[in-house]
Order: structure tokens, then sequence, then C-alpha cells
């Protein structure tokens, strides 16, 4: 799980978090409840999967940034972006290039705020944050078309649904008393809210706060990465903010079921949330408490020193509804990806793959074979873990 750092202008979360799916408790109608203040039994788990490694195209013309991440993958298709650069690449399931692009700038995108791709319909949709608007592209970056995103709506993520609609998260990371429906799908024609999920939030609570360093003069912070995640495997969705106790899982028909609550609220006075990892074997769901205290972060960045917080791993059995400490801190999660159901994956910098194996630290046959084809200018590798 990746730590939270502190540099001087920016507090960011690195927040372990990724996606989901699985069959709703069939055995009981009550919903389990995490006491995040109680000590649940000590267990190890160990999840049985079949690893692969996968060589991403490196040439002049595909070139990845170290702000490059994943963000599809499929029985045919990788796709990475860069929010910073721009760049779209598009590679088959062997690490070929297929396809890429990059229109920032002009009369394209400013920053690539999320992206989706409809594999199916040869599309990339990518959300704008700045200016609020949608690019419609084709694989080869073809510009369609582009809508404004709804009004008085703050889409940060948004899903591949279906061949008509794309799935929105809606946040305003500057907080709002108004109440806000988080999660509404759009027309991938033109923009327009077609349906609503029957979720709402009374108040949002902010990203961002300043920090008064001298006269007239303040610093400010905000969160890096959305903590917690929403996440997507294959056709069904966890959803989950820090503004909710409550996680659900929605499938494709839309319906909702809620999966656990939380307690203290993440609207209590010293807030903590829960990030959602994996669901393994359709019944255990992976679980990273984390805190986000405001006021704590404020007085630490206000020091001048480094808010560093520790983290708590959970399972969820979701047959039985019981919760266990993991002893192992397990570690499967995807950030933002929409990946097949019961999948893990992430990307590995070549420097990081040939540092390790200096100090004789990989363990992993696949990988230790791997290790003479690659060179530290390489493009990462992305390695697979399915779950039996």
């Amino acid at each position: 799980m990746n730590r939270r750092h502190i540099i001087f202008t920016v507090l960011s979360f690195y927040a372990l978090v990724t996606t989901c799916y699985s069959q709703p408790i069939a055995s009981s109608d009550k919903i389990p409840v995490l006491d995040k203040t109680k000590s649940y039994p000590e267990k190890g788990f160990e999840w049985e999967a079949d690893v692969s490694y996968i060589q991403l195209e490196t040439s002049k013309d595909v070139l990845m940034g170290r702000t490059c991440y994943l963000r599809h993958i499929s029985d045919n298709r990788i796709v990475v972006a860069d929010k910073i650069s721009g760049d779209v690449f598009i590679f088959d399931i062997t690490g070929k290039l297929h396809a890429k692009f990059n229109q920032k700038g002009g009369k394209g995108y400013t920053i690539l705020s999320s992206l989706a791709y409809a594999e199916s319909e040869k599309k990339v949709f990518i959300v704008d944050e700045v200016y609020k608007k949608i690019y419609v592209f084709t694989e080869d970056g073809e510009l369609l078309r582009s809508f404004k995103t709804p009004p008085k709506t703050h889409v940060r993520r948004i899903y591949n649904f279906d061949k008509n609609t794309l799935f929105c998260y809606n946040e305003n990371t500057s907080g709002t008393t108004e109440p806000t429906k988080p999660y509404f799908f759009i027309s991938k024609e033109n923009g327009e809210i077609t349906d609503y999920l029957d979720l709402e939030i009374a108040k949002i609570e902010p990203r961002r706060f300043s920090v008064p360093i001298r006269k007239n003069y303040t610093m400010g912070y905000a969160w890096g990465n959305n903590f917690p995640k929403n996440c997507k495997f294959g056709n069904k969705y966890i959803l989950a903010n820090r503004s909710m106790d409550t996680v659900y899982l929605m499938k494709q028909d839309k319906s909702l079921t809620p999966l656990f609550t939380q307690t203290p609220s993440v609207k209590s006075e010293h807030p903590t949330g829960v990030n959602v990892g994996m669901i393994i074997h359709n019944r255990f769901l992976e679980l990273f408490v984390e805190s986000y205290d405001f006021k704590e972060a404020f007085k630490i960045c206000k020091s001048g020193e480094k808010w560093d917080p520790e983290y708590s791993s959970y399972i969820l059995d979701l047959k039985t509804g019981e919760f266990f400490k993991d002893s192992n801190k397990s570690r499967n999660s995807v950030r933002w990806v929409d990946i097949p159901e019961n999948t893990d994956a992430g990307l590995k910098q070549p420097w990081r793959i040939l540092e390790a194996s200096k100090r004789g630290m990989i363990r992993d046959k696949l990988l230790k074979e791997l290790v003479p084809k690659i060179d530290i200018q390489d493009n990462p590798v992305l390695k697979i873990k399915k779950f039996k």
C-alpha cells in the first residue's frame, strides 16, 4: 500500500484502493458493521492466484512518464494514460501497441482527469475537470465530439456503463453543505443526465485547506488521490466515498446492495475511512482503514512536520458478515481501473524491478526470468493476478 507523503505545498494521499465485485450477503438481512475502534481476531490470508507479466512495448514513440497509470484492462486490451502529459496508450494483451494519441492543448483537454474506454465501440471518453467537459475520441485520437458536464455538478470520474451511457462520480472537492447525489448516469451523445442512483449525501467535506505561513501569506494543501475509491470489476461496481458510512455494490441493472457500514462515522470529529480493496474468490473483501483528520493534518503541517498516519488492514467475510484483522496486510488493489472480475493488476517500474533483483529480493520465478530482458529505460511491466 502506498503511503501518504507531505510535499511542502501539497498533502497527497496515496491510498490503496481498488475494486471489487461480489455476490451480496445471502445468509442475513443485517448489514455488517465495521467498528474501527474494536479489536478483531487476527488471521493470515493467502490468496491463490495465477500470475503473469506483460512487457509493454517501448520505442521512441511509446515512452511513458512516471505519472502514467493503468486505466483499463480486459482479455484483449490494456489502456495506460498520463493525467499530466495527456498521453493515451492502447496496447493489445501481449503488450504490443495498438493505438496512441495526445490531444492536450488547443481544442483538446487541458488535464486528463478521468478516462473511460468503450472497447466494443473503439472510443475513448476523457473528462477535463478544469473546463468541466467530456471529450469523445476514436482510438487514434480523432475528436468526434465534446460536451459540457451537467450544470452544477463536479464530475470527477467516469466509467463505461453501456453502449449509450457513462456512469459518473460527482464530488465538489471544495466541500459543500448542499445535499449531493454523488452517482448518476449521462448520455454518451450529449452529456445529459439520464438517471440517478438513489443515494444522497447531506454534506461533502472539503479536500483542501490552507495553512498560514507568515503574515498575509498562506500555503494550500489538498488530498491528492480521492479517498476512498469507487471501483469497477467487470459489470459490478463498489461505491465507496469518504462522505458515506455505507459501502454499496451496484450491478449492471443499477440495483444497490449495502455490503457493510462503519462506525465511528466518517463525519465524526476525528474521521477515519475505509479504503475498499478487492473481493477475493467472490467472498472475502479487503478493507484498509486510514485517518483523514483535517484538524490533525492542519496541526502537523503547520508545525512543518510530515503527516504519515498508520493504516489497518481487515478482511470481511461476505458470507458470514464477520470481520478479521489481516495479519498479512494484503495489498491487492488497483486504482480507478476498469478491470475484469476477480483480477488484480498494476504497473511495475523497470528500475524498481532491477534494483530488487540486485538486492536478491525477487522470489517470483516468472519475474526472475524476465529480468535479463528488462532495460532501465523501458516502459513499465504489467503484473496481472487472476485469483482462483
